[in-house]
């Protein structure tokens, strides 16, 4: 276990394979027989299949890989003083249980039409705002406080800490031993095992609460990484029938490793994406499309885009995240296309462009070194009850390094394209072979591509569009159809 420590990725390599090198260290790691018996034991107590707990436990494993670290390596130590704190936060644990746990009579758990997990900010509500003002009655479980006013028939609920259990009560003695080993690998081995199986309890006994509570056939969650095999078991084990993840980002390598999904809900009728994950160690029962419950939200009021002049060129840009950090190849690539940018102005100097940053881009360096001289507009925040979809509406040719607006914009019949030079931007587009006729791999392609679209008006009717991106005015309507039909409400 202890080869954790030394185990790392070299960065001259392609950015997806040092994604699948890590993938399959933790696979490796997680078959170790004193992991697997410590998994063994949590899953006695917790009352959860062994596979599940392993899953969990894979994914915060690679929660903890330093990609941005001088040799990028596990960050997974710890200190002797963080085992005795996390050895007595524990036992008082154990001992609140049992002195001041009282059975209570079961109320009868509360009838929801459909439950919404992991909201951490109001605008996740905002986006299927439409799609549950469908049901009668919906449970949004956040993560964080926020207000939110709606006239929907909208519970509230934030689970954050659950300190009394009837589980733990009857498993008093178990979990005291499962303590100390927790307690004796972590020093043994110095890795933080007492930690990470602290979340996973503690995942265990917030999920318990919640179902005991409220059901529901039916359980929503946005974004890949937000799966959780623990919940989605005792989703089930409590009654529930189906859950269902709705697509925000390209399976991106970083974010998409050891997903456990039901029912994966895709922009489009590709089928790579669905594969990708399974390269990736994730886990799928099946997959609808519906196309983008964000873009049916921010184009709601289409007129808005009259606002805005009309653009030649949009580059949709993308928040800095520890992808940044899987390969010299990738970075070089990224500052590589940003870079283009300049040299677009320069052979086309009549053009519009206008570089779109995410709202939350909290500025890079290089890349304001790259641009001092830029001669467009670079807009990070838009006004005037306008989006990024507007400018999108607003633009002849749309590009990104990496951002799923390429692929609502085809929904559109937009002519959209990945900028990927010498095709090294793996981690985003890499095992996705059905947008290899959308990616530019350098700057003389991107030019006649530009020549083509702007100045000889020719567009790319041979495309499948529907393959990329389902129409987002009836995103809601197909999902609430396909409910209906499968008796789920």
């Amino acid at each position: 276990m202890r080869q954790i420590h030394s185990f790392s990725i070299d960065l001259k390599n392609d950015s997806l394979e040092n994604v699948k090198k890590i993938k399959k260290f933790i696979d490796e790691f997680s078959n170790n027989l004193e992991v697997k018996d410590i998994c063994s034991q949590t899953s006695k107590i917790l009352e959860i299949p062994d596979e599940i707990i392993s899953k969990k436990l894979k994914q915060i494993i690679f929660t903890k890989f330093d990609f941005f670290n001088e040799q990028p390596k596990f960050n997974l130590q710890i200190k002797f003083y963080q085992i005795v704190k996390y050895f007595f936060l524990f036992l008082a644990w154990i001992f609140l249980n049992l002195i001041f746990f009282t059975k209570k009579e079961i109320k009868k758990k509360k009838i929801v039409s459909v439950i919404l997990d992991n909201v951490e900010k109001a605008y996740v509500v905002k986006k299927f705002n439409k799609l549950l003002s469908k049901f009668d009655i919906s449970l949004i479980l956040t993560s964080s406080s926020f207000k939110y006013q709606t006239t929907n028939n909208f519970i509230f609920k934030n689970y954050k800490i659950n300190l009394l259990s009837e589980l733990l009560q009857r498993k008093k003695l178990k979990l005291l031993k499962l303590l100390l080993k927790l307690s004796f690998f972590s020093f043994k081995y110095n890795l933080e095992f007492i930690k990470i199986f602290s979340i996973i309890i503690h995942t265990s006994l917030k999920y318990n609460k919640i179902f005991n509570r409220y059901e529901s056939k039916i359980l929503l969650h946005d974004r890949v990484y937000h799966s959780c095999p623990i919940r989605n078991f005792l989703f089930k084990k409590k009654g529930g029938l189906k859950i269902f993840c709705f697509q925000s980002h390209l399976a991106e390598g970083t974010i998409s490793c050891f997903s456990d999904i039901d029912t994966l809900i895709i922009f489009g009728e590709e089928k790579d994406t669905e594969k990708k994950l399974r390269l990736l160690g994730g886990k799928i029962n099946n997959v609808l499309s519906c196309g983008s419950v964000r873009m049916e939200q921010e184009l709601k009021d289409e007129n808005a885009a009259d606002k805005i002049t009309p653009i030649d060129i949009l580059v949709i840009g993308l928040n800095p995240a520890i992808w940044k950090g899987t390969s010299i190849q990738l970075l070089d690539a990224y500052y590589t296309q940003i870079s283009w940018m300049n040299k677009i102005m320069d052979d086309f100097p009549d053009i519009k462009l206008v570089y779109k940053h995410h709202p939350n881009f909290k500025g890079d360096k290089k890349e304001t070194e790259l641009l001092k001289n830029k001669k467009f507009e670079t807009i990070i925040k838009t006004s005037n009850g306008t989006n990024s979809y507007h400018y999108m509406l607003k633009s002849k040719l749309i590009l990104s390094f990496g951002s799923t607006m390429i692929l609502e914009g085809l929904s559109l019949k937009k002519s959209c394209f990945f900028l990927d030079p010498s095709n090294q931007n793996s981690t985003f587009l890499g095992d996705l072979d059905y947008l290899n006729t959308i990616r530019i791999n350098d700057y003389q392609t991107l030019k006649k591509l530009i020549e083509l679209i702007l100045i000889y008006k020719n567009k790319n009717n041979n495309i499948n569009f529907n393959n990329f991106c389902l129409s987002h005015k009836y995103v809601s309507e197909r999902f609430f159809d396909y409910v209906s039909k499968e008796r789920l409400i």
